[in-house]
């Protein structure tokens, strides 16, 4: 897999909770269009954070319920049918990457602000 895509510094400042003043004062001084524009990616980070987490906990979920189905079948079957218990985790990461690839696309914004158009 790539590298992860670089998280903007005031956007990654929005999820600390000890520095929301000082965001605060740092999107005070942008302009409207950068202003704008941070708040699209601040958007698009929420979005894609809140997609992992929906991710994550609809994998936990199927992870409980295809082991239950997996410990149901291997206590009423018999000979060698360890290979079910397989079956959950290969759930987990199909679903984990499905969750993945739509929060990353959720979460895509242009890489850099609008520029001021240049002075005469």
């Amino acid at each position: 897999m790539g590298k992860p895509a670089e998280e903007d510094p005031l956007v990654a400042k929005a999820f600390k909770a000890d520095s929301h003043e000082e965001l605060a004062r740092a999107v005070e001084n942008l302009t409207s269009e950068e202003a704008q524009f941070f708040l699209t990616k601040l958007e698009a980070a929420i979005r894609k954070r809140k997609i992992q987490l929906t991710g994550y906990l609809v994998s936990m979920l199927v992870w409980i319920a295809a082991m239950m189905g997996a410990l149901a079948y291997y206590g009423t079957h018999r000979g060698f049918v360890g290979w079910v218990f397989l079956i959950p985790f290969g759930l987990v990461g199909v679903i984990l990457f499905a969750f993945g690839k739509w929060a990353d696309r959720a979460g895509a914004v242009a890489k850099s602000p609008p520029s001021a158009p240049a002075a005469k």
